[in-house]
């Protein structure tokens, strides 16, 4: 069971916040050389962590173009629009990820700029792109990478289209409060943790599902949880798509997890919530507005939800280990075969 302790869960994102700057300052020089796109990296939680900022990219801007790719996608596809005005972002939490090394060699030949946002500065992501930030040696990799990530894209925006990204004075002091946000929203969550533990810790199969950005959060605890760390057959779903055939595998006995967040698509996963309780017997929700957020400005929750309920499911991976007694670090293939 892994030990709930505030101080050491602020010193793990110490680097990341004192990060800030550094990647705020690199984001504004890089718009005044013009670049105009910028291209996101990443395998797993990585991809889906920074494709949640490319959502915001995408709903409050015109003139910056974003993308979100993973890496043997990005090579196989080779996209013909990036050139000289586009950013990669490479995102790696150990820096020696296959993929992601190869995508960083692979964009280095190219007349793009290339970023790597990883932990330490001799990996092999780092020695390979032009320019690393580096959150540090850390097991909070996801939460540093989002804070060195949004920092970065907001110094960007905030030169390149101030007219349009509004919100980088609110977002840079939350993000210095975030680290303190996250671990009350973790230790708020641990009662309905245990209750969600003892409901569904049984079944073999099972939904979660997230509307909007939220579906990145979505795809992080059914992909890189509850299949990677328990084995469990859990497919993400989003809420747009839940009533265009997902929805006939609900019934009493079938789980599932709906993440409820407050940005524009709320109505999506509330009227999931409706169904739910109507029809499903293991229904459970987790709603950001739930949690206090102490030091996050009221626009900016928005911008945070797919992080704030992460880190509400975040121990659920260590109450299933106990109660079915699959730990959680136990890989039958990752990192223990050739693929």
């Amino acid at each position: 069971m892994e030990v709930l302790d505030k101080d050491q869960f602020i010193s793990y994102l110490k680097d990341a916040i004192n990060l800030i700057d550094e990647a705020v300052t690199l984001g504004k020089e890089l718009a005044e050389k013009n670049f105009n796109k910028l291209v996101f990296v990443g395998c797993g939680a990585p991809y889906r962590i920074m494709s949640s900022i490319t959502y915001w990219i995408e709903k409050k801007c015109i003139q910056t173009r974003a993308f979100s790719y993973y890496p043997a996608e990005l090579i196989n596809q080779d996209p013909s629009f990036i050139d000289d005005h586009t950013v990669v972002i490479l995102g790696s939490y150990s820096g020696t990820t296959q993929e992601i090394v190869e995508a960083a060699k692979f964009c280095s030949k190219k007349t793009c700029y290339t970023l790597g946002i990883t932990r330490l500065a001799d990996s092999p992501l780092s020695l390979n792109v032009q320019r690393a930030l580096l959150f540090g040696d850390t097991k909070l990799g996801d939460y540093s990478r989002f804070i060195v990530t949004s920092a970065l894209v907001s110094g960007f925006l905030v030169v390149f289209e101030p007219e349009n990204w509004d919100i980088h004075d609110k977002l840079l002091s939350s993000l210095q409060n975030l680290p303190e946000a996250l671990f009350s929203v973790i230790k708020q969550s641990k009662q309905q943790i245990i209750e969600v533990t003892k409901q569904i810790a049984s079944k073999k199969s099972m939904f979660v599902i997230g509307a909007g950005p939220m579906f990145h959060s979505a795809y992080i605890l059914a992909f890189n949880s509850f299949m990677e760390m328990q084995w469990i057959h859990v497919t993400p779903i989003h809420a747009a798509e839940f009533f265009h055939g997902p929805f006939e595998l609900v019934d009493v006995s079938f789980p599932v997890i709906n993440l409820i967040d407050e940005t524009d698509h709320r109505e999506e996963a509330e009227r999931v919530k409706r169904f739910g309780e109507n029809y499903c017997g293991g229904f459970i929700n987790f709603d950001s507005k739930d949690y206090e957020l102490k030091g996050i400005d009221a626009v900016i929750r928005p911008y945070f939800s797919v992080i704030v309920l992460d880190a509400a499911t975040r121990r659920l991976m260590d109450y299933f280990a106990e109660a079915t007694g699959h730990d959680k670090s136990i890989r039958r293939y990752m990192g223990e075969v050739e693929y």
